[in-house]
């Protein structure tokens, strides 16, 4: 099966399991990435799934966006388990290389999550008075 042709059904596959596209300024886009996929598992966890031009796919589960602390690798964990089931639910057919996680990691969440987008707006409310004040 053609390369393109597999990713099309991994990404409809994931779609229909309530993954979408988060849009160019809310993922990082890696070199060869054919597409990136992102699921809110609730108001801490989202599930990332990226598929490369390769044929290859990475996925993890992390820290939502909306906290700085989705920067930090320890809140964050390899989701290839997961994405075999909706693979195997879906009745398409993948190839392992290397070696899969023989156990899975439960992520602990940080004592504080903090917020960007206040810290954004704050920050915006002062360059703008900042820059008011000059005049």
């Amino acid at each position: 099966m053609e390369i393109s042709i597999w990713l099309d059904m991994v990404k409809q596959a994931l779609i229909s399991e309530g993954l979408s596209d988060p849009g160019p300024l809310r993922q990082v886009i890696k070199p060869g990435q054919a597409f990136g996929l992102v699921k809110r598992l609730d108001n801490t966890w989202e599930m990332h799934v990226r598929g490369f031009d390769s044929g290859t796919l990475e996925a993890e589960i992390e820290i939502s966006r909306d906290y700085f602390e989705h920067l930090d690798d320890r809140f964050r964990r390899d989701a290839t388990p997961e994405l075999l089931a909706i693979l195997r639910y879906y009745g398409i057919p993948y190839h392992i290389t290397g070696q899969l996680p023989q156990m899975t990691v439960r992520l602990e969440i940080p004592q504080k999550l903090t917020p960007w987008k206040p810290v954004a707006a704050l920050a915006g409310i002062v360059a703008l008075l900042w820059f008011l004040g000059r005049e």
